[in-house]
């Protein structure tokens, strides 16, 4: 066959790490800096490796997993498999091997959400038994901007309500500054204050710090906080990883609306990403009828206008859709309530449920 399968549960796996910031495919979330940081959350991580004979790694996938109230335990892969080149023999191998680790560490469900490019393996996954999933591992919906025009040329992509407001929170006194470890509790309360407002529930200090001392040493995450008279008002959390800057997480007091902050922040996350080389700026997450609604010429939806992704939207970039996740349930039992009870639970199956639950600890 010319290469080798492995799989390894090492901790901080620098040479797979390395591979996934290579390939076009890679993304942050399959670094094992990344089951590093759901450790936190008693998530544990494998890695599916194919190497080359003189150990080159050419493919491979991280797989996280998690027992549930000591009743089953639940898998997925995030943005994976990863492929140095399109190779649907390898991508096999990896999904299979994926389902027999599944099995061998008693999970009673196997969710997979392939890369931003890994729409041929859509059709991959069907043929392993796999079925179109509630879940949503990762953002299916996004606005990329390609960051390869000039500053000004950025700003006449943009909508004109969007530049205005730009130079309106420069002339008002927004200022946007970087940060670091030492402003994590000014985020922290941003983000607090965000999850109030929109009704989610937020993920601890102690998350965000862990994260922060996992990514920081490697320059994988950045921060940006905007004030007004030296006052915090909202703070940006950005991951830079491969050519791609995430904007991961917006935290903002909802106070000094007028002033734009919000805006300013992006902005000022956009130049900064552009003038430390990278190529891309990917906003992370917009409303998937939304995202269809645009790339199919129609209108945009009323509850979109009024809501962040309205603001996203005003940066210009383009509005891309990522492959879905898919999911694989093992156990009979669970198969069955996964055929009768989705439609009554909306959409979702039980373990789907265990899942989109334990992610969000």
């Amino acid at each position: 066959m010319g290469f080798q399968i492995q799989v390894s549960n090492e901790i901080n796996d620098l040479k797979w790490n390395e591979f996934v910031a290579s390939v076009p495919s890679g993304h942050h979330v399959q670094t094992s800096l990344w089951g590093q940081v759901k450790a936190i959350l008693d998530w544990r991580a494998e890695r599916i490796l194919i190497t080359e004979q003189d150990g080159r790694i050419v493919a491979g996938a991280q797989i996280l997993m998690r027992p549930f109230a000591h009743l089953f335990t639940v898998a997925y892969i995030t943005k994976g498999p990863v492929l140095a080149r399109e190779d649907s023999a390898c991508a096999e191998i990896i999904i299979q091997t994926a389902i027999q680790i599944g099995r061998e560490n008693h999970a009673q469900m196997l969710a997979i959400q392939p890369p931003n490019n890994g729409t041929a393996m859509i059709s991959l996954l069907s043929e392993c038994g796999f079925e179109s999933s509630s879940l949503e591992l990762a953002p299916v919906a996004s606005i990329v901007i390609d960051l390869a025009p000039n500053e000004n040329q950025l700003l006449s992509q943009m909508k004109r309500q969007t530049r205005q407001n730009i130079h309106r929170s420069e002339r008002e006194g927004i200022a946007v500054r970087e940060g670091n470890a030492s402003d994590l509790n000014i985020f922290y309360s941003l983000h607090i204050a965000t999850s109030q407002r929109q009704k989610f529930v937020p993920y601890s200090l102690k998350y965000f710090r862990h994260l922060w001392d996992v990514f920081e040493p490697h320059g994988y995450i950045s921060l940006f906080i905007a004030e007004y008279n030296h006052v915090p008002i909202s703070a940006l959390l950005t991951i830079p990883f491969g050519n791609t800057v995430i904007a991961k997480i917006l935290g903002w007091s909802g106070e000094f609306s007028q002033l734009r902050p919000n805006d300013a922040i992006f902005w000022h996350a956009i130049k900064w990403s552009k003038l430390h080389g990278y190529r891309y700026f990917d906003f992370e997450g917009i409303d998937v009828d939304g995202a269809k609604a645009i790339l199919a010429g129609n209108s945009l939806p009323e509850s979109i206008q009024h809501s962040p992704d309205f603001l996203k939207l005003g940066f210009g970039g383009q509005v891309v859709l990522y492959p879905p996740a898919y999911d694989m349930v093992y156990n009979p039992v669970f198969q069955w309530i996964y055929k009768k009870t989705s439609p009554k639970v909306g959409g979702q199956s039980l373990p789907s449920q265990v899942l989109e639950r334990l992610r969000k600890l």
